[in-house]
């Protein structure tokens, strides 16, 4: 499921809002017990790591959604 996300991050960009921040999600890494890592970027493309509780806010920008099907990217 996690490679499929991954997929689909590749073709759209997703923005999330940590701190006071903006940034691409790049990855999102295999849950484990206590977390859930994101890589994202930055303005200047410097990678960071954080976890998906760090996220306050989503601003998806999705490019390849099939309208016909609700919910199905």
């Amino acid at each position: 499921m996690i490679e499929k996300l991954n997929n689909l991050l590749q073709e759209n960009e997703v923005m999330v809002r940590i701190g006071t921040t903006w940034y691409v999600i790049d990855e999102l890494g295999e849950i484990e017990h206590d977390s859930f890592p994101i890589m994202v970027s930055d303005d200047e493309g410097e990678q960071h790591e954080f976890d998906v509780a760090d996220i306050e806010e989503f601003d998806p920008i999705f490019k390849n959604l099939d309208i016909n099907n609700p919910g199905i990217a």
